[in-house]
């Protein structure tokens, strides 16, 4: 059958067994999702394992939504297994992804796909070749990054799994081996995989809390989800601050408590403070936002006082395309309405969202990590030159400029401390303890993340 093929190899820094079985892992296709597209599982798919099991997907481009069913086939342990479509967009789709060893430390991968379509196949071509290099580069990256710590695996409990930055944090743990346990607000989530807590009427099982190695805190209402009305500010104080406290209590009175505690929080700690170099040593700023900071860390003091080792990652503006910073600036500038907000000199301290799934394991795994630690890349940018090297990615111009006294009017307080505020963060525990950072500047991160 005529149409179009692709042949793409790359080199893995592990053995051939590990990379096979890397893909028979839970949540190995859907971290492998292109975040540029709008793609999504109609269900849970079959993992590559034996043959007949299916991926069923549902692909939208503009007005336009197709199902798309792939069916496993040719399924080889550690030499290859093959994705051929049984319904979809194409003529025909064959993707057959073979592993051969290298050596005992690597191995390799090459993908062969055959596909034909009515039209568009140089088009459809330069996607799928766009698609294997950004999976391919992910794939090298978590792969080297789970190896460097070869500990046993974990239970971990975690909140907030349901978030932008949770429900992938959940699926790269799971990655590596780890059990995770989410912690849910709705009975009828409660199964093998998630315990129940009502932190608002302090209903907890005290039992359900023991056994983990580790336990994850991301839950909280979202800081930019609307105007910093007094109703809304006491919100975010107790979904922060009192259900960590709250937390923290359970925990430290557990007959066996985690070893290690990892609970969110954010540069906002720092205040506005121009373009004065930030590190882990600086100390709070002034505003309503870094105190909401202090005192949400000061929360777990009850667990860190039992022992357990207690990590704060400050995240930055957090960059992905489904999700967090960008997916609230993404349609202004893609209707070309982006640009200056205020002066456009004040530092964006901002991380790449892989990066901070590869930060919060790095200080998981690296028992010399505790307290605060900025999860922000190392080449912050100053706000003009953010919203000009997104708007060359969507090829949009920026040229809008919304003045400080606008934002203000619109946003109140929050445009203060948020939009118009200068944090220049520097990661300094991550690099001091050899994190390695995979998109170290701006057009490295927008490059991958959309």
């Amino acid at each position: 059958m005529s149409g179009k093929q692709i042949i793409f190899q790359t080199d893995l820094p592990v053995p051939v067994e590990k990379a096979y079985a890397w893909h028979l892992r839970k949540g190995a296709l859907e971290r492998l999702l292109p975040p540029w597209m709008d793609i999504s599982f109609l269900f849970p798919p079959s993992l590559p394992e034996k043959e007949g099991g299916e991926v069923c997907l549902r692909l939208r481009k503009g007005p336009f939504s197709f199902k798309w069913i792939l069916t496993h086939k040719h399924c080889i342990p550690h030499q290859e297994f093959t994705a051929v479509q049984r319904q979809g967009p194409f003529r025909h789709y064959v993707h057959r992804h073979c592993f051969f060893p290298l050596d005992s430390f690597s191995s390799r991968l090459i993908d062969e796909v055959a596909f034909s379509l009515p039209f568009l196949n140089k088009k459809i071509e330069s996607e799928l070749c766009r698609f294997l290099r950004w999976r391919d580069e992910i794939l090298k990256a978590d792969l080297k990054l789970y190896d460097s710590y070869p500990k046993a695996p974990m239970q971990i409990l975690m909140s907030g799994t349901s978030g932008f930055i949770g429900s992938r944090l959940k699926n790269f743990l799971q990655l590596a081996g780890h059990h995770v346990v989410r912690l849910v607000r709705r009975k009828e989530e409660v199964g093998e995989d998630a315990i129940f807590w009502d932190p608002i009427h302090g209903e907890v099982v005290k039992e359900d809390f023991e056994g983990f190695d580790a336990v994850i805190h991301l839950a909280g209402a979202g800081i930019a989800n609307g105007r910093w009305t007094k109703k809304r500010k006491e919100s975010l104080f107790l979904s922060r601050c009192r259900d960590t406290w709250l937390l923290s209590q359970v925990l430290c009175r557990l007959y066996q408590p985690p070893r290690i505690v990892i609970s969110a929080s954010a540069i906002g700690f720092y205040g506005s403070r121009g373009d004065a170099e930030l590190t882990e040593e600086s100390p709070g700023g002034k505003g309503f936002l870094s105190h909401l900071c202090q005192e949400w860390e000061r929360a777990t003091d009850a667990i860190e006082n039992r022992g357990a080792r207690v990590v704060h990652p400050r995240f930055g503006a957090v960059l992905g395309a489904r999700g967090g910073v960008l997916q609230k600036m993404i349609g202004p500038f893609r209707w070309g309405c982006g640009g200056k907000l205020g002066s456009g000199k004040q530092k964006v301290s901002w991380i790449g969202i892989d990066d901070l799934l590869g930060g919060i394991y790095h200080c998981l795994m690296t028992d010399a990590i505790n307290g605060p630690v900025n999860f922000t890349a190392p080449q912050p940018v100053n706000q003009e030159e953010f919203a000009h090297l997104l708007a060359k990615k969507v090829k949009r111009p920026a040229f809008c400029h919304v003045p400080a006294f606008a934002l203000k009017l619109m946003f109140g307080e929050m445009a203060d401390e948020l939009l118009l505020a200068s944090q220049n963060v520097l990661p300094k525990k991550l690099q001091e303890t050899g994190y390695v950072f995979r998109y170290p500047d701006l057009k490295t991160a927008l490059d991958f993340v959309m």
